[in-house]
């Protein structure tokens, strides 16, 4: 009879272990986190997100896009359209202001508010977003960099 107890008690503590091997040896193994810090393009990417959102609290600006490339900004505003001459300029002093604050790398910011040209900022900004690298934008962001004057410090 105590033969019968030491028996099945051995087998509950194996089956036990067996169950265990069992559940811990068939999960899925987790993929780690990407890590921000090991990959520039997501770095690039959250960076630029951060500074589009700083320059849309500026008042009157809708929508901002911001492309950075080393130590420079594109920054595409839209903004409302019953704003006037004086008042996008102050808009774009102050954006541009904002992204230089918010990120002591950036020492060159350009801001636009022509529509075409924050179209274009806008379709580098999601590219990069959907995982496209910055170089494959190179020419176009060459372009840009030429028709955007840097803005000006007050």
């Amino acid at each position: 009879m105590r033969e019968l107890i030491i028996s099945r008690k051995l087998m509950a503590i194996f089956l036990f272990v067996f169950l265990v091997t069992l559940i811990v040896g068939c999960t899925a193994a987790r993929k780690p986190e990407p890590d921000a810090n090991r990959n520039p393009a997501a770095q690039e990417n959250q960076q630029a997100q951060t500074l589009a959102a700083e320059a849309a609290r500026v008042e009157g600006v809708k929508e901002a896009y911001v492309v950075v490339s080393g130590n420079m900004a594109l920054v595409g505003l839209s903004i409302n359209r019953d704003v006037t001459d004086a008042e996008t300029n102050r808009i774009k002093s102050e954006a541009g202001q904002r992204v230089q604050a918010a990120d002591g790398q950036i020492t060159d910011v350009r801001v636009s508010t022509d529509p075409d040209t924050v179209v274009r900022i806008r379709n580098i900004f999601n590219g990069i977003g959907q995982g496209r690298p910055l170089s494959s934008f190179e020419t176009e962001i060459t372009e840009l960099v030429r028709r955007i004057a840097p803005t000006k410090e007050q």
